[in-house]
């Protein structure tokens, strides 16, 4: 649904103020990034994952090391191939699942934009409706708008998140908040939202990821045509192509529904209502790689023309284009047509690639599977970067050390570490990169390639990244240069472990530590890994992303690390509960 949803980990009321406001408490919000590519930045924060192409490989590495229930399918050289794996709890066996019977289940979240915007296709191929069609002319005589600018909002801009709409209606800092909207909202307080919304500048603007914007085009056909968007899809889409496991509403099949976690810890589901355009599916691997094959197939498919205009691009979309809500990576002879998904207890990704025919669907039932990262091995093979290194003169990299901005949520940090230049990106580690050409840098492993550009007296002042098919041009900044944040060799070992907090309310907060290259990266019972960067001069002391937070572990009188502090205004200790060798 959303690409960083979680849900709380503490309840919002009855909590003392300072616990309530820590990472590890629900009003933390780590880092929203706007589509699963930007999650593969850099490669990401978790460790690299090498897998071959075949679905248990992929299912076993999409799953990793956690909880829960992945299921794979793949359309590939004709025919269609499937694997299902699961880990009944945090420290079950990793056991793949017969395929027999009715297939599993999955909320596949954000995916679920592909068919509404899939419909919205198909309302403009019939000719009833425009995707110059505003919001003033759609609601007229039904709302009133705040903003003359919200009123000027048009279909095209809503399907390609260039609405200028936010991410979700109001200023919601606590995510209990956000996913009370996400599952509670109906389609009277939706447009209530968007009558009072106000804007400071007209449409479009660069595109900016938005549940409520797809919301709205799911409310708004459902509006057009008179029947909930739950049918449109079931008429339009799954029964002409057959697809038996796709519905917004389980009703007999509510024991399909694989069990949900959100790291170590029991996720729910998240049913939806108003919003279920943007995210309220729930499907099998093999019903979406179907759905996927009839897209490939354009207008001589089942779907007919409205497939085709689908995928035609209608706008730039941050490093890459959109179609009609769908993510299109790569030139026009090599592209790739993506969406993810992110509840608050599964992930989902589905991935068309047009020049091969090959269709691939990977849905996870822990919204902190490590999916991103196996997605990153198939990007990297399908667009591979150099691996052949060049010698370079040690003098030369000091000088593209910096901090260079795509956008002000995206920023790159790069340094040199032993001779080396490491580049990360917020929320990811460092990463080594192989000089191939002059300023030129690559990353084989995660796909990723670093052109430095120098101006007309030959300072670096910027650079392009390219990965997965998109491309992201950065400005350096005039901020210094990032120091070398990596730990000494071992050092990082004594901090790795299980934390456990006393309860607040009844509840208890989990904290798992775990290395690599050097660095720290921690996550809670609810809140995704998150790197934390040591403090120059201060020891055992770290720092998050988050501005504000950090921690402090603990030694006792022998050295050993026996705790940890969460600081962020207040403190949250979380006694460390395994065995340090």
């Amino acid at each position: 649904m959303i690409a960083a949803g979680m849900s709380a980990v503490l309840p919002p009321s009855g909590m003392r103020r300072r616990q309530a406001e820590a990472p590890g408490g629900a009003r933390w919000m780590p880092r929203i990034v706007a589509a699963f590519a930007a999650l593969l930045l850099v490669a990401g924060a978790s460790a690299q994952v090498e897998v071959d192409l075949q679905p248990q490989a992929l299912a076993r590495a999409a799953l990793g090391t956690e909880p829960g229930w992945a299921g794979v399918a793949v359309w590939r050289d004709g025919q269609m191939s499937q694997a299902t794996v699961r880990r009944d709890g945090v420290d079950g066996r990793l056991e793949p699942v017969p395929v027999s019977g009715p297939a599993p289940l999955f909320e596949i979240g954000s995916v679920s934009k592909l068919f509404t915007g899939l419909l919205l296709a198909q309302a403009v191929e019939r000719g009833d409706l425009s995707l110059d069609d505003t919001m003033a002319q759609l609601l007229r005589g039904k709302i009133g708008f705040a903003s003359p600018q919200v009123a000027a909002i048009t279909l095209r801009q809503l399907v390609t998140h260039t609405s200028c709409l936010p991410r979700q209606f109001g200023r919601l800092r606590d995510m209990g908040a956000v996913v009370e909207q996400l599952r509670g909202w109906n389609r009277l307080q939706l447009m209530e939202a968007l009558a009072s919304q106000r804007l400071a500048q007209s449409a479009p603007c660069p595109a900016r990821y938005s549940n409520a914007g797809l919301a709205l085009v799911g409310e708004l056909l459902a509006e057009h045509y008179g029947q909930p968007w739950e049918r449109l899809v079931a008429e339009r889409i799954a029964g002409p192509l057959g697809l038996r496991d796709t519905m917004q509403q389980l009703g007999a099949n509510a024991d399909r529904l694989v069990p949900g976690w959100a790291g170590e810890s029991r996720g729910e589901p998240w049913p939806m209502v108003a919003f279920a355009g943007a995210g309220g599916l729930r499907a099998s691997a093999q019903d979406l790689v179907t759905f996927g094959r009839a897209l490939l197939a354009g207008r001589a498919g089942p779907l007919g023309p409205a497939a085709e205009r689908m995928l035609a691009p209608l706008a730039v979309y941050q490093g890459r284009e959109i179609g009609y809500a769908v993510f299109i990576h790569g030139p026009p002879q090599r592209r790739t047509y993506t969406h993810d998904g992110l509840t608050g207890a599964y992930r989902a990704l589905l991935v068309m690639a047009p020049d091969t025919g090959e269709v691939m669907a990977v849905l996870v039932s822990n919204a902190q599977a490590p999916l991103p990262e196996m997605a990153q091995a198939w990007w990297a093979r399908r667009y591979p970067v150099s691996d052949q290194a060049v010698a370079v003169d040690a003098a030369a990299l000091p000088p593209l050390a910096g901090i260079y901005e795509v956008n002000p949520e995206l920023r790159l940090f790069v340094t040199v570490v032993d001779g080396r230049l490491q580049v990360r990106a917020r929320g990811s580690v460092f990463r080594a990169y192989l000089p191939v050409a002059p300023d030129v840098f690559t990353r084989p492993a995660g796909g990723a390639r670093i052109v430095f550009e120098r101006d007309a007296g030959g300072a670096v002042a910027g650079l392009t990244l390219e990965q997965a098919g998109n491309r992201y041009r950065a400005t350096r900044t005039s901020d210094p240069a990032p120091r070398p944040e990596v730990l000494a060799q071992g050092r990082a070992q004594d901090y790795v472990g299980r934390y456990r907090s006393a309860a607040v309310d009844g509840v208890t907060i989990g904290f798992s530590v775990r290395s690599e290259a050097g660095q720290l990266l921690v996550r809670s019972s609810r809140f995704p890994w998150e790197p934390v960067l040591p403090l120059q001069g201060q020891a055992d002391r770290f720092r998050y992303d988050l501005p504000g937070a950090e921690l402090q572990f603990e030694r006792d009188a022998q050295g050993k690390v026996v705790a940890m502090v969460l600081h962020q205004r207040g403190e949250l200790r979380a006694t460390r509960v395994d065995a340090q060798p």
